[in-house]
């Protein structure tokens, strides 16, 4: 689902009145795992190339080659695991021997530099920065900047690259959209949700007939 967003900025004021600009962006979210992104609307949606990629956006400059995509995987391993140990599980699973294998899908990528301790949406995110030559379709070598975050049960992953020189150019741009990612929220601040705070509760005694038989919960 995408829904078109409008701001109107002001540009300039006279005696007979305000005039306005108007300023586009598309705010897309997915139907089903409610993950969303905001892009600038001269930014173009186009076909998928992985079964688990959730969009791919193309930005207008034909030899810049500048796209974004976000794929989002089922990863159910650390569902158990209390929220405060985010920051390290990220920075064990999805750290440089992460993006090493990610590298892998592309032809004589170089692993540039590796970031932990990001964010991505409602996650810790680690991020990297690779350059590479595309492996489908016009061979092309492009530098990428790439985030990924678990949450809950799921791995988020943002791709955002431009043709290596014309990566400088965007990369503004591609923080703009690594910021705009939002998930669904899954996660409660609390333990105990919105429920009272139940577990600094006292032992509750549950008498019986006889005294051995009391029972605590």
């Amino acid at each position: 689902m995408r829904v078109l967003k409008s701001f109107l900025i002001a540009t300039a004021m006279f005696t007979s009145g305000i005039s306005a600009a108007e300023a586009e962006i598309y705010y897309w979210q997915d139907a089903v795992t409610k993950v969303s992104v905001t892009i600038p609307d001269t930014w173009l949606m186009t076909s998928n190339q992985h079964p688990n990629d959730e969009m791919t956006f193309y930005a207008p400059g034909e030899n810049d080659h500048a796209s974004c995509k976000l794929r989002v995987t089922q990863d159910r391993r650390y569902v158990i695991y209390p929220q405060r140990f985010s920051g390290p599980l990220q920075r064990k699973n999805f750290s440089r021997s992460f993006w090493e294998a990610y590298a892998g899908e592309y032809d004589e990528a170089v692993l540039n530099s590796v970031t932990d301790n990001a964010g991505l949406g409602r996650g810790f995110a680690g991020s990297a920065d690779i350059s590479y030559i595309t492996s489908i379709g016009p061979k092309v070598a492009k530098r990428g900047l790439m985030f990924v975050s678990l949450y809950r049960d799921k791995a988020y992953l943002l791709e955002c690259s431009a043709e290596q020189a014309a990566y400088e150019k965007w990369f503004h741009s591609f923080l703009a959209v690594a910021k705009s990612v939002d998930f669904r929220k899954e996660i409660h601040e609390f333990p105990a949700g919105n429920y009272r705070d139940f577990i600094q509760d006292k032992p509750v005694r549950i008498q019986n007939e006889r005294d051995i038989d009391v029972v605590y919960y």
